[in-house]
């Protein structure tokens, strides 16, 4: 994808439940705002595919109904007529963790969105892995849906640790969402002592993170309107707890985040699964895989 553009094509992947629901309309005012197309895709397991369609099997060819596969196309189709979406279908077979990547290369997708899971652990295992697989082994930046649309994104906070892929997620955020509020936040740790700093201490402290903060935005290399109106946050503390708190309190809509991040924020949220990013932050999360 092109640094000048918004992505082509957004793939929106559903499970066909209440749950998806809320990333579909999402995925549909930002393909309508970037005038991208959207496809859907379900994904389909060929042993269940298999097994329903055995069911039907029997019965006289003047009888017999369509695939289940194309019954859940068809359902999915009517659905978005319903809706007034306009979006290509796509069923995927396979497992989702393997068959989604794949379907997201092949259409050469530039986002892919997700619903959160269900506060059920074996959902929540299925998505993460899902999400685990899109995150590790594919560039396609990934869509975490938690709220309901209520128009474009207003606040965006990017979490960084000054690394390469917080970079690239603040420029790609600054491209997407150039109307909205844009936040950056850092937060640091003193090395060594738990002995509480004193005033003098901290401000110091503080001091020497702006100026890497500066060094770092200058080789971001934001556009001059999106540099100027940038606001940045620097606090000390652990960042799993700073930044939860820092959305509620300000009303984030959307958190972007790199997948990578050599230590800090992005390691802290994201580590070796998305999960507790996509289940600690009550917004929207986009992880940005660098390049």
């Amino acid at each position: 994808m092109s640094e000048a553009t918004f992505p082509e094509r957004i793939v929106m992947a559903t499970d066909l439940g209440a749950r998806s629901d809320r990333a579909l309309a999402r995925a549909a005012q930002l393909a309508r705002t970037w005038h991208s197309e959207l496809v859907v895709a379900h994904v389909v397991h060929p042993d269940e595919a298999s097994r329903r369609d055995q069911l039907t099997s029997g019965m006289p060819a003047w009888r017999r109904p369509e695939s289940w596969t194309q019954g859940l196309e068809r359902r999915l189709r009517e659905d978005l007529d319903a809706e007034g979406i306009t979006a290509r279908t796509r069923m995927v077979v396979g497992a989702a963790a393997d068959a989604l990547p794949r379907a997201l290369d092949e259409e050469a997708a530039g986002l892919v969105v997700l619903g959160v899971a269900r506060d059920v652990r074996a959902d929540r295992i299925q998505l993460g892995s899902t999400v685990d697989a899109i995150v590790r082994h594919s560039r396609v930046p990934l869509l975490s849906v938690r709220h309901r649309v209520r128009g474009p994104y207003r606040h965006v906070v990017v979490a960084s640790d000054f690394s390469d892929p917080s970079a690239e997620a603040l420029r790609l955020a600054a491209r997407w969402f150039e109307r909205a509020r844009l936040t950056l936040f850092h937060t640091t740790t003193r090395p060594g002592s738990t002995i509480p700093a004193d005033d003098s201490a901290r401000r110091a402290q503080h001091d020497i993170v702006a100026g890497h903060c500066d060094t770092w935005l200058a080789d971001v290399a934001l556009p001059a309107p999106a540099h100027e109106a940038l606001e940045r946050v620097i606090e000390e503390g652990a960042p799993e707890k700073l930044l939860p708190d820092f959305v509620t309190s300000t009303n984030a809509d959307l958190v972007v985040m790199g997948s990578k991040g050599r230590s800090g924020l992005a390691r802290a949220l994201l580590g070796s699964t998305a999960e507790h990013l996509l289940h600690s932050l009550d917004c929207d999360t986009l992880v940005v895989r660098a390049t």
